[in-house]
């Protein structure tokens, strides 16, 4: 009888171990699922706020171009004797809001682009006219905004057109979730005006256009071609430390 009971406790003693070792696994792979669909919740997330951002450098960039819509008054202020609208402090008038002069530290790094009543920004649709559908499912928690700054070119470029650095952020399904971004556009010229276009050359994979060169560097002589960049967006970045640098600008 005493070896039954040793047997039986022993039996009892591996049931609970195998039980426990079940249970442990069991809580070990639902961890795991969670930490993925976490993951994949907020990878989600910021592919919304990414969205969103891009969406509003559309707008500022249709803003700037002056597109069909667009105030005739917002218009003149790119023009090439536009650019007393554009305030150190950044415009926020009817017609000059979000138009920032260069600057230290620069008007994107100081503004804070994730404060929904900075009057200085300009949401997206304001002068465009575009609609963009938030707070809903899985859309943005509110509209992207964006600013825009006059930049002064140097050299060669100074004769090609005004230049405007456009900083847009965006937001996912959570305010807490932003991304920004910022893209470089160049408005040419009035045609016929000193450093117009004449003609569209070849773009290179980063969207500089290097004129018509072929590759014997065509009647030129000596002379390097003329680099002639395109209208509209010359490039973009994504500002990943954005919240970093803009709190250094703080007090």
């Amino acid at each position: 009888m005493r070896t039954f009971a040793r047997e039986r406790g022993l039996a009892l003693v591996c049931a609970l171990t195998l039980m426990l070792a079940t249970m442990v696994i069991g809580v070990a792979v639902a961890r795991g699922a969670f930490v993925l669909l976490a993951s994949a919740r907020n990878e989600r997330d910021r592919d919304v706020a990414q969205a969103a951002a891009e969406a509003a450098l559309r707008d500022a960039e249709h803003d700037v171009a002056g597109a069909a819509g667009v105030p005739a008054e917002r218009t003149a202020h790119f023009g090439p004797a536009g650019g007393d609208a554009f305030a150190e402090d950044c415009g926020r008038g009817a017609d000059d809001v979000g138009l920032c002069r260069e600057r230290s530290p620069p008007a994107w790094q100081a503004l804070d682009l994730a404060d929904a009543g900075n009057p200085a920004l300009v949401p997206y649709g304001r002068f465009t006219g575009a609609v963009l559908a938030v707070g809903r499912g899985g859309l943005t928690a509110r509209l992207p905004a964006y600013v825009i700054e006059r930049i002064a070119p140097a050299g060669a470029a100074a004769q090609q057109g005004s230049f405007y650095r456009v900083t847009a952020i965006g937001f996912g399904m959570r305010t807490s979730t932003r991304v920004v971004l910022q893209s470089l556009v160049r408005v040419p010229p009035p045609a016929g005006g000193a450093g117009g276009d004449h003609g569209h050359g070849n773009d290179d994979d980063e969207g500089h256009d290097y004129g018509n060169e072929d590759a014997r560097g065509g009647g030129n002589g000596d002379r390097p071609p003329e680099r002639r960049l395109p209208a509209g967006r010359i490039g973009w970045r994504e500002i990943a430390n954005w919240d970093e640098l803009h709190a250094r600008t703080r007090p």
